[in-house]
C-alpha cells in the first residue's frame, strides 16, 4: 500500500537562540548598552566589584542626592537593573531606553531622540523615587515597587529569586519543547555547560541569564505565576519566551496531547483502518494496514482497546500503553496525523484524517463510486492505484466501459462527449499500454464546463509509470472550460507526455492549477510534436507555462497561446522558453564535432547543471543532461546542412568551430531548461 509521505513542519528556535546566545559570537565585545557599566555622576556611583565578604551586606551603589517628582527615563539615578520579589522589573541604560514588563506584555519606551518615538509612548510610564534604592513604576494601571539590584534589598531579592528558579524549565510550545537547565552562574561551572538541539544549560546571575563564558548579557528573567518569562534586550528590540517548570502540573497539562487527537481518525486508502481516541485516555484500533505498513510488530494492534496516555515531545506525540510506546504521531494542522513506528524513524507511515474531513468524505464517495463502477474496474482494473495516487477528478464517474470496449477493439479511441473523452483518460492512466499503440480522434467540440478534469499521463505507479506516449488528432475541434486542480506535479490536458503528438486542437478558457510542471496542453512535455494547437485560459504553479509547462526536445509548429500564468500575461509557449530568454552569455568556449557526430566540450568550472542542446534548421534536435559528460555522440539523423549545437547555462553561450560545413554553438544551461 503506497503512502504519501508528509515531511514534518520545520521547527524554529530563533527566539530562544537569540535570547540565550546573543553574545556567543566571535569577539564577545561588551555591549554599549550595558546597563551596569561605568555609571558615575554627581548623584550616583557604584563600586567596581560586586564581591562582599562581610557578614552584613552593603549597598553597592552610592547615592548622594535623591531626585524628587516624576523621573525622566534618561535620569542617571535610574541607570541599571531594578527588581522585585518576582525578579526583573525594568532596565535603564545611558541611552535612555526603558523596558517595563507586566503580566500581559512588554512595554518598550524608546529613546526620546528616536525618530519613531512619540510623547504618547513616553507618557505610558510614570517613575518616581521612593528612597535611594527604591522606585515606583506605574504603567497602564499596573504599579510596581522595585529595588536597584545593587542595593542591599536588591541583593537579597536577587539571591532569593535565584534559589527559587534553579532547575529545568521547558518552552511553552506544543510543536517544540526546548529544555532550559538554569544553574547559578559560576565561571568555572559554565565552562562545562552544554547545549544541544533541544536543551541549553545557562547560568543565572541575580535576574540575568548568562550562557557559557558570557561577560555580560541583556537577558533578564521574571516569574509570572507558574511561568518563567525570559526577556532579551537587543539594541532597540525585545524578544521574550515563556517557560514552565519541567514535570510540573502545568507542564504535564501542556504536554498532554489528548485534546488534540481526540476523535475518530480514518485512513483514506483503507476506510476500515481507524484510530478512535477518547480524550487521549483510551484508544480503539481497527483495520489491517498497521501490519502491512508498519511491520510485523504491529500485527496484533488492530481489534483492541487500550488505556493510553498521549504526550508531546518536541513535535512528536508518543502514545503509551502503560510504559510501552504503541506508536508515535506527527500532526499536520488539526485534521491530519501521520502514525509511524517510533520517534526515531518517521517512515514508513500511515496518514489519517478526521472522520468528518473533506479527504475522508472524498474517499467515501470514491468507495461508493467504485461499487457503482464495479464492471468497469473489473474489466479494466486500476492496478497501479491511479485513482488514489493522482488527480482523477470526475473521470471514473464519467468513463464508459462499453465505449472503451468498442475503441479497444477498433484499435483507436474517438471522443465527441465528455464521457467518451473521460473513457480515454481512464484507459491510458490505468492500463499498461505500450508507446504508440493508441490514438485519440475528436469527432466534435467538447464542453467540459462544471466537470473536475484530470491529466492524461502520470508518474508514481506501483508497477510502472504511465506517461502519455500517443497521438491526439483534434480535427480542428475545440475543448472548452477544462478545469484541473491538482496537488501533484505534471498538470495539463496531458500531464506527463513523452514522444507524443497533438495536432489541430484548440483548448479554450481552461483553468489548470498544479504543483510543478503545469501547462494547458501538457504539463511536462518530453520529445513531443505539437502542430496547429491553440490554447487560452489561466495557469498556476511552479515551472508553469502556457501551451506547455516544462519541455525538452519538443517541436511546436503553428501554435499560439493567450494565457495568464500565475496572474501575469505570458508571452512564451513554455516555461523553458521564458527561462532561456533570461540567459546572459559570458565566457566563450569552443566545442568540436567529428566524423561520427560526436561533440566534445572542454571542462569548465563555475557552472552546474550543464546540459546539451542541439538545433538543426531552428529545430531542437537534442536536449540532454551534460553534467558529467565531456562528449556525446548524437544518435539522430543530421543532414549536411548548417546546424548548431548547444550546451547551456544562464550565464554562458558562444559560437564554436567550423567542421564539415557546419556551424556549431555551445552554451551552458541549467538542467531544467
Amino acid at each position: 500500500m503506497k503512502r504519501n509521505p508528509f515531511l514534518p513542519a520545520a521547527i524554529t528556535t530563533a527566539i530562544i537562540t537569540s535570547l540565550l546566545l546573543t553574545s556567543c559570537q566571535s569577539g564577545r565585545t561588551t555591549s554599549t548598552d550595558n546597563p551596569d557599566s561605568n555609571v558615575q555622576n554627581s548623584s550616583v556611583s557604584e563600586t567596581e566589584s560586586k564581591a562582599d565578604n562581610s557578614e552584613t551586606k552593603k549597598s553597592l551603589r552610592t547615592v548622594t542626592e535623591i531626585p524628587s517628582g516624576e523621573l525622566s527615563d534618561t535620569d542617571k539615578f535610574l541607570s541599571g537593573t531594578w527588581i522585585d520579589e518576582n525578579g526583573f522589573v525594568a532596565n535603564f541604560t545611558d541611552k535612555g531606553r526603558t523596558a517595563i514588563f507586566d503580566e500581559l506584555d512588554i512595554i518598550e519606551i524608546s529613546d526620546r531622540t528616536s525618530d519613531n518615538s512619540s510623547d504618547e509612548e513616553i507618557k505610558k510610564a510614570c517613575i518616581t523615587a521612593k528612597d535611594a534604592d527604591t522606585i515606583e513604576i506605574s504603567c497602564d494601571g499596573i504599579r510596581y515597587t522595585a529595588y536597584h539590584v545593587y542595593s542591599v534589598k536588591g541583593q537579597e531579592l536577587a539571591e532569593n529569586f535565584e534559589n527559587s528558579v534553579i532547575g529545568e524549565w521547558v518552552t511553552c510550545n506544543t510543536t517544540y519543547w526546548q529544555t532550559i537547565n538554569i544553574k547559578k552562574y559560576n565561571f568555572l561551572s559554565m565552562l562545562k555547560s552544554e547545549s544541544g538541539d533541544d536543551a541549553y544549560t545557562v547560568g543565572l546571575d541575580g535576574v540575568k541569564l548568562r550562557s557559557a563564558l558570557l561577560e555580560d548579557a541583556n537577558a533578564f528573567v521574571r516569574l509570572d505565576g507558574e511561568k518563567l518569562k525570559l526577556y532579551n534586550v537587543y539594541g532597540k528590540y525585545i524578544s521574550s519566551v515563556e517557560l514552565v517548570r519541567k514535570d510540573s502540573d502545568e507542564y504535564n497539562e501542556l504536554t498532554d496531547a489528548g485534546s488534540a487527537i481526540n476523535g475518530v481518525w480514518v485512513d483514506p486508502d483503507d476506510l476500515n483502518t481507524t484510530l478512535t481516541f477518547f480524550a487521549g485516555k483510551s484508544l480503539t484500533v481497527t483495520g489491517n494496514a498497521f501490519k502491512e505498513v508498519l511491520g510485523e510488530k504491529f500485527d496484533s494492534l488492530s481489534g483492541k482497546t487500550y488505556d493510553i496516555s498521549a504526550k508531546y515531545k518536541s513535535d512528536i506525540i508518543n502514545v503509551y500503553s502503560g510504559d510501552d510506546t504503541l506508536f508515535s504521531i506527527v500532526m499536520y494542522g488539526s485534521d491530519i496525523l501521520a502514525v509511524f513506528a517510533d520517534s526515531s524513524d518517521r517512515y514508513p507511515q500511515i496518514l489519517f484524517y478526521r472522520e468528518n474531513s473533506d479527504e475522508i468524505k472524498r474517499a467515501k464517495e470514491m468507495q461508493k463510486l467504485k461499487k457503482e463502477k464495479a464492471d468497469l474496474l473489473s474489466a479494466y482494473p486500476d492496478n497501479d492505484n491511479w485513482l488514489n495516487n493522482a488527480e482523477c477528478g470526475d473521470i471514473l464517474s464519467l468513463a464508459d466501459k462499453d465505449h472503451i470496449d468498442k475503441c479497444v477493439q477498433n484499435g483507436y479511441f474517438t471522443a465527441g462527449t465528455p464521457q467518451e473523452l473521460a473513457s480515454f483518460v481512464y484507459y491510458v492512466n490505468t492500463q499498461p499500454v505500450e508507446q504508440g499503440q493508441l490514438s485519440l480522434v475528436l469527432t466534435a467540440d467538447i464542453d467540459l464546463y462544471d466537470y473536475k478534469w484530470a491529466p492524461m499521463g502520470w508518474s508514481g505507479g506501483g508497477n510502472s509509470d504511465h506517461p502519455f506516449s500517443f497521438c491526439v488528432y483534434g480535427e480542428n475541434h475545440k475543448i472548452t472550460y477544462m478545469t484541473i486542480y491538482s496537488d501533484y506535479s505534471n498538470a495539463g490536458f496531458i500531464g506527463w507526455g513523452t514522444v507524443c503528438g497533438v495536432f489541430d486542437l484548440d483548448i479554450e478558457n481552461a483553468i489548470v492549477t498544479g504543483n510543478d510542471n503545469v501547462g494547458i496542453l501538457t504539463g511536462q512535455a518530453i520529445m513531443g510534436n505539437y502542430q496547429n494547437c491553440h490554447v487560452s485560459g489561466t495557469v498556476n504553479g511552479s515551472s508553469a507555462g502556457s501551451l506547455l509547462g516544462y519541455e525538452a526536445n519538443c517541436d511546436k509548429e503553428n501554435c499560439t497561446a493567450d494565457v495568464e500564468v500565475n496572474g501575469k500575461k505570458f508571452d512564451f509557449l513554455s516555461w523553458n522558453e521564458q527561462q532561456k530568454s533570461e540567459i546572459k552569455i559570458d565566457d566563450p568556449v569552443t566545442i568540436t564535432i567529428d566524423e561520427s557526430y560526436t561533440v566534445t566540450r572542454p571542462e569548465v568550472t563555475g557552472y552546474s547543471n550543464l546540459g546539451w542542446m542541439v538545433y538543426e534548421d531552428g529545430k531542437q534536435m537534442l536536449h540532454r543532461n551534460a553534467e558529467d559528460e565531456l562528449s556525446y555522440c548524437y544518435f539522430g539523423k543530421i543532414s549536411r546542412k548548417f546546424y548548431k549545437g548547444c550546451v547551456t547555462t544562464p550565464q554562458f553561450i558562444e559560437k564554436f568551430i567550423f567542421k564539415r560545413n557546419r556551424v556549431n554553438s555551445l552554451s551552458l544551461f541549467p538542467k531544467g531548461l
